[in-house]
């Protein structure tokens, strides 16, 4: 049976371990090759480009996009319909293995930045460590590749329009993922009543009756409520509609914006303004629920594939509720369109 003065000791001999380790890697490492005063917001390097691409920095000035260039934080890169970009992330791992790939046809912001920090041993090359990656992909394709052994603080997530998916996994774990972004151009237009979901919607509200045989009023009222819901599933444009520059609503829409520029407001800001606006016109009689036809599809939607590891995604439009967002493992996808849920993961065929 081992006794408390052996315990004692293994204790202080563990101890006077650590606290040597700790002061050695200090002494090894002054700083020369990863100082933490400038590491703010290196993200990436360009490991290859294949046809037609450009890179802006982080002031918004083209760069000269080549192999070996440091992407920072505020960065943007965009890609022509044959054109790709490939980066390596800077995220610590031993052989910087970790890949990105921005397919043709596609645009993404860099929104994270990374840090490094002075305590680790100048054998290891004063590594880059990641904080945090984001990502906007504003539309197409983008691939994700994320080595095992990376930082236990590293994080990363992609937000598009209308989704936010987030890593989620061990420190030790493997990541692959595929996530596409895009608008569902030419969408066909139907009338509000002929729209599923809308019809859907109101046969939950009529409960069996005939539409047709309720009073002016109660109709009238649920006319509304199919208005207000179809605002609130983005299917109504209302620049299309002209409401955007009516004089009726021109004031209390600078009231509500208090001469902040509409678009330049954060996203859940600017939906529930439009949607306020929306509403405002529809009690002003400036739209018919009657004759008002509506997108038959959403304007935006997100498709993310995960291959290895697992990501949570959730509807930015909503916010962040857990008992909204969905956990997407390894060979499985899912999908948002406009301001649905994501949908629950599914098998990849």
């Amino acid at each position: 049976m081992v006794n408390i003065q052996t315990l004692f000791r293994r204790f202080l001999t563990g101890l006077l371990f650590c606290v040597i380790t700790g002061v050695n890697a200090h002494a090894q490492n002054p700083g020369d090759s990863c100082d933490p005063d400038k590491s703010t917001g290196r993200v990436a390097q360009v490991l290859s480009i294949n046809g037609a691409a450009n890179i802006s920095g982080h002031d918004g000035k083209p760069v000269q996009a080549g192999e070996g260039l440091v992407i920072q934080t505020g960065s943007v890169i965009q890609t022509e319909a044959g054109g790709a970009v490939e980066l390596a992330v800077e995220d610590g791992t031993a052989d910087r293995l970790s890949r990105l790939r921005v397919e043709p046809g596609s645009e993404l912001a860099i929104t994270g930045g990374l840090y490094c920090s002075d305590l680790r041993p100048k054998a290891d090359g004063g590594r880059w460590n990641a904080r945090e990656i984001g990502i906007e992909l504003n539309y197409g394709e983008l691939q994700i590749e994320l080595a095992k052994g990376v930082s236990h603080s590293f994080n990363f997530e992609v937000n598009s329009p209308n989704s936010v998916a987030r890593m989620l996994r061990g420190s030790m774990d493997a990541m692959g993922a595929m996530v596409k972004a895009g608008g569902l151009d030419e969408r066909p237009m139907v009338k509000l009543m002929e729209h599923p979901k809308i019809s859907q919607y109101l046969q939950v509200l009529l409960m069996g009756r005939d539409i047709e045989k309720l009073s002016p009023k109660e109709r009238e009222a649920l006319m509304q409520q199919a208005t207000l819901t179809a605002l609130s599933m983005g299917l109504i444009d209302l620049d299309a509609q002209g409401l955007m520059e009516n004089p009726q609503l021109q004031s209390t829409l600078a009231v509500m914006t208090q001469g902040r520029n509409l678009a330049d407001l954060p996203e859940y800001e600017k939906e529930s303004m439009l949607q306020m606006v929306g509403a405002m016109a529809l009690s002003h009689g400036l739209l018919d629920p009657e004759t008002l036809r509506v997108h038959a599809q959403p304007d935006e939607y997100t498709y993310v594939e995960v291959n290895a590891g697992k990501m949570r995604m959730h509807n930015k439009h909503r916010g962040w509720h857990r008992d909204e967002a969905v956990d997407i493992e390894a060979g499985m996808f899912s999908a948002v369109e406009g301001y649905d849920l994501p949908s629950q993961p599914n098998k990849i065929q």
